[in-house]
């Protein structure tokens, strides 16, 4: 629950514990409560705030931070205030990827500290899209400023052509290549290749391996050396 709560929030993690919603948030409320935190807020607890919100009402939050929601909802008004622009760094883009499917665009802003129209501008990028589950559970209220297309929940079902393309192109390349030559989102390449069975190549996985490994020990080095 701990590692899950942040991130699947009240509902999502029910589901994977096979919980009630009730029951998570109770447990939750007793089991993670925080001490109470008066002083001005500190890098971590700014680092809990972004990771969680969005995925928790300021009301379950507070007392996991030990903070008032009310000074919850004042700290992510601040952040907000703080976005930055630039280039994307990978670590960034990585977080997006995480957490763009399950978070609403204006929520982003204060997990990612980026303007709205940056996040739409990397998510169309990298072909991501917002999960079907996550736009059922939605408000139903529109956000004009968002382009239909990336407002729709589903997108046109697979022809006979698009299917040959991605048996041909998934083996070989990555999910990202693949949806943007197919005009497709990753997630939906990925569901696609998984319900026909069509999988990566083995020297494509080993390139892969050898990419996150260089990418995660790359990064530790270069944090010793800062």
């Amino acid at each position: 629950m701990r590692l899950l709560l942040p991130h699947r929030g009240v509902e999502g993690t029910a589901t994977l514990l096979r919980r009630s919603a009730d029951s998570v948030q109770r447990k939750a409320l007793t089991l993670l409560r925080a001490p109470r935190q008066d002083g001005p807020w500190t890098a971590g607890d700014d680092r809990r705030l972004r990771q969680a919100w969005g995925a928790l009402e300021p009301r379950v939050l507070g007392p996991l931070l030990g903070r008032p929601a009310g000074d919850i909802r004042r700290r992510a008004e601040e952040l907000r205030r703080q976005l930055r622009k630039g280039p994307w760094a990978s670590e960034e883009q990585r977080a997006l990827k995480k957490l763009y499917g399950t978070r609403r665009d204006e929520d982003l802003e204060v997990c990612l500290l980026r303007p709205r129209e940056d996040i739409r501008a990397a998510a169309a990028r990298l072909c991501l899209a917002k999960d079907k589950r996550f736009q059922a559970h939605r408000s139903p209220r529109v956000d004009l400023a968002t382009p239909a297309r990336a407002r729709s929940s589903s997108m046109p079902r697979w022809t006979a052509e698009e299917v040959r393309r991605l048996a041909e192109l998934y083996p070989d390349r990555d999910n990202l290549t693949v949806a943007r030559t197919l005009g497709r989102t990753v997630t939906s390449v990925a569901n696609k290749a998984y319900q026909l069975g069509i999988k990566k190549s083995p020297a494509l996985l080993a390139d892969i391996g050898r990419a996150n490994i260089s990418r995660r020990y790359g990064g530790a080095e270069r944090s010793a050396e800062s």
